[in-house]
């Protein structure tokens, strides 16, 4: 952490995950953060319970240098904005805190520590999907970003990548797990193949270990770190689904050119690119090699997850 008596921390967003990431991080001592949104007084609820957090209206779209002064004046910036924007932004983001730290090192402070949208696969692995995902390529150009200029432009950088989000695995539109109330039948089917795996993590699980790697538990600077509350391949997610309903589960297998041939009928159909490119590499990792695994920070694993919100 910062070696300022109080360590500032700009969280960008409070959606899903930036709410989450709040209880861990203003838990940590001697640290002030502020939330960066655009409207404020959406989220005045949060300030009665974490005393600590202030409120900031933010574009993160506003032009330089306004938006890279702003970043200047704190120690860390987290970016919870989300996926739901100009994927423009991802790289644009970057580039205002490379010059943030660069006016923070010209006033003689500490370097500035970014922890860009990165929660997530692993980019570096599926790149762009070959071609399917802009999004994720946007991803690899933000690390490649930093791993070029962040220690000349006085920036320090982490990325935690996270899987999917645990919750996300479920989803109706996703279509991996698909549950019919009327009959209470429960199909369960495998992107890619059986033996194909996935990392998941619940979106609290996520905060804490933040808060851990900022809290300097861990050495992350300039470095990819990996967190996880579960790996399990499709054929143990169908396995565990089954156990909890008690009672056999259908099981398909969306093989990749079963996935090629629905997304060529539909090739603007985004859900249908995700679910190719989750079928392929760097959407999984060893639980044994994550941050969460090497400080024994409990996780939510897919069986206590499905046990407790598995509902018909």
């Amino acid at each position: 952490m910062s070696s300022n008596p109080t360590t500032k921390i700009l969280l960008l967003g409070a959606g899903e995950l930036g709410t989450a990431f709040l209880p861990h991080l203003s838990s940590l001592p001697n640290t002030q953060i502020t939330i960066a949104v655009r409207t404020p007084p959406k989220y005045t609820h949060l300030l009665s319970t974490h005393p600590n957090v202030h409120l900031l209206p933010l574009n993160t779209s506003s032009p330089s240098p306004s938006l890279s002064l702003t970043f200047s004046h704190y120690d860390i910036i987290i970016s919870c904005t989300g996926f739901g924007q100009d994927v423009s932004v991802f790289p644009k983001l970057a580039n205002e805190v490379l010059e943030a730290g660069k006016v923070k090192k010209k006033r003689g402070e500490g370097k500035l520590w970014f922890f860009p949208w990165q929660w997530g696969v692993d980019y570096d692995v599926t790149g762009d999907g070959e071609g399917l995902m802009p999004l994720f390529g946007k991803q690899v150009e933000v690390r490649n970003i930093l791993r070029t200029h962040a220690k000349e432009s006085h920036v320090k950088w982490t990325v935690l990548s996270t899987g999917i989000f645990m919750s996300f695995l479920f989803e109706p539109f996703w279509g991996v797990v698909e549950r019919r109330p009327d009959s209470g039948d429960v199909t369960v089917r495998a992107l890619g193949s059986w033996e194909h795996k996935v990392t998941v993590t619940y979106v609290n699980d996520i905060g804490r270990v933040l808060a851990s790697v900022v809290n300097g538990e861990v050495d992350g600077e300039d470095r990819v770190l990996y967190a996880g509350g579960d790996t399990v391949s499709y054929a143990q997610l169908a396995d565990i689904v089954e156990g909890v309903v008690g009672k056999k589960v259908r099981r398909e297998e969306w093989s990749i050119p079963h996935l090629k041939r629905e997304l060529e009928e539909d090739p603007e159909d985004g859900i249908k690119k995700y679910r190719l490119v989750f079928a392929r590499d760097g959407v999984w990792w060893d639980v044994e090699r994550t941050v969460n695994h090497k400080l024994q920070i409990p996780m939510m694993d897919v069986q206590t997850y499905v046990e407790k919100t598995f509902v018909l």
